[in-house]
């Protein structure tokens, strides 16, 4: 975290770093250009990175909140939490720190387009096709934050943002973990609100968030469940003249059919009913199991989802115990890592989560017991073809390296271009199958190794 230094000579000018800041203010490495949102916590101004003159989105907690210690434990959460989070449709967390009066400030990438609300509001309900494809990407950035063990808890079309992608398509980034909360398995109920306080938007709060009970991934489909209907039908699923009324109808009235208020396939109906089911039980287990279905019920030819057993492999690289994590040993961990990415996807492996200090790569496994065999030992070869440099770049900083690779059940479906891909189940839950190891090196699971020739990897129970 960076700390602001007065500057020589005295203090900074009020005009500039008084309650809001002023354009021109220096916040780390940013300089202030304008207030873009008013938040009730904090303020999000665009800035400019003073080293290579890209825009950024800079949050600024208020001064009022500033000695609160449940607000600054809130705001060092969604740091932690962003930064542990690394996916193509999550924003991107560049830097954080703390002001001269002691304001935490974070850093994030600024996504040019604007919020999906906006995009309703400017075109109205997008056919069955279209809000698949907006949703895939949501889908896919809460089931990586899922895997971590964090729940969003806010999902609503104003924390959803589009911008042009790539050959037209839009590209679709969940933003705003303001209020995200971090699950310890044991301990469901924890939670970082202050005692008696509701925390969500109510107009897509699951009825267990109204009731300050405890969340899970299952809040998120709630959510999830209100944004489908928004989408389909350009409007939100309950509408009331208060918050107590709207608060009612979601604890109580039966979801609404967005059938009987666009031209949308019946099957849909379904989908939503079971994502606002009152009682999370009654819901979709995980973010999969609704795309699964929601794939069906729009495109009814497409193949489903299948489960399969897949390949994981996660890398850890960290400083060595007793070591100082300085700037050198960082940015030393940040090449471990991207030169593990590359060398991974470019073998075939596609990148699940990635986090401050680790990764996450999978891929399917064939079902054919040969072919199989085959592929882990491809991963096994091309992975001890990289470690030799992995191992150098680590041994330069101090670094700990360690890969295990552990074969599990995996939820595959078709990617883009028809090849399967790993989207959810056992084996993304990497937290069950990589404890335990602690020492440096490449180890793997009896799964991973039976058939093989031995040395490829330090045989271990998962």
């Amino acid at each position: 975290m960076i700390r602001e230094p007065t500057p020589p000579g005295g203090s900074r000018p009020l005009s500039l770093y008084g309650e809001e800041l002023a354009p021109g203010a220096r916040v780390g490495g940013f300089s202030v250009e304008e207030v873009w949102h008013r938040g009730v916590v904090a303020v999000l101004y665009r800035a400019r990175d003073e080293r290579s003159g890209a825009p950024v989105a800079l949050k600024v907690m208020r001064p009022q909140y500033a000695s609160s210690e449940s607000a600054l434990r809130r705001f060092d959460q969604e740091c932690r939490m962003l930064e542990q989070l690394a996916h193509p449709n999550l924003v991107r967390v560049l830097e954080s720190g703390e002001l001269r009066d002691g304001r935490p400030w974070l850093a994030m990438e600024w996504l040019e387009g604007r919020d999906l609300e906006a995009e309703l509001a400017a075109r109205g309900p997008f056919p069955p096709r279209e809000a698949l494809r907006m949703l895939e990407p949501v889908a896919s950035a809460l089931g990586a934050a899922h895997a971590l063990g964090i729940v969003h808890r806010d999902i609503k079309a104003q924390n959803v943002m589009v911008r042009p992608g790539e050959g037209g398509a839009p590209h679709v980034t969940l933003v705003d973990f303001g209020i995200a909360k971090l699950l310890d398995p044991g301990q469901r109920s924890i939670s970082l609100t202050t005692t008696g306080v509701t925390v969500g938007t109510p107009v897509a709060m699951a009825p267990e968030q109204i009731l300050r009970g405890p969340v899970d991934a299952r809040t998120d489909l709630y959510g999830l469940g209100v944004l489908l209907y928004q989408l389909l039908t350009g409007r939100l699923p309950f509408r009331a003249s208060s918050q107590a009324e709207l608060e009612e109808l979601h604890l109580h009235a039966p979801p609404p059919a967005p059938s009987h208020m666009a031209p949308v396939p019946g099957a849909l109906d379904a989908v939503v009913k079971r994502c606002l089911a009152k009682r999370p039980e009654d819901r979709y287990p995980d973010t999969a199991a609704l795309m699964e279905d929601l794939r069906r019920a729009i495109e009814p030819s497409a193949p489903p989802a299948g489960r399969t057993r897949g390949l994981g492999l996660y890398l850890c690289a960290r400083p060595k115990a007793g070591e100082d994590a300085d700037d050198a040993t960082l940015d030393a961990l940040d090449r471990v890592l991207d030169s593990a990415r590359d060398g991974l996807t470019r073998r075939g492996l596609a990148l699940m989560v990635e986090g401050a200090d680790f990764l996450l790569a999978a891929t399917p496994l064939p079902p054919d017991a040969p072919a199989a065999r085959a592929r882990r030992q491809e991963v096994l070869e091309a992975l001890g073809m990289l470690w030799p440099e992995l191992e150098r770049l680590a041994a330069g900083a101090n670094l700990h390296l360690e890969a295990m690779l552990h074969v599990a059940e995996a939820v595959v479906e078709p990617g883009l271009s028809g090849e399967p891909r790993v989207v959810d189940g056992p084996l993304l839950r990497e937290g069950k199958w990589t404890a335990g190891v602690g020492r440096a090196g490449v180890f793997a699971t009896h799964e991973v190794l039976e058939g093989l020739a031995p040395g490829l990897a330090e045989p271990v129970r998962a």
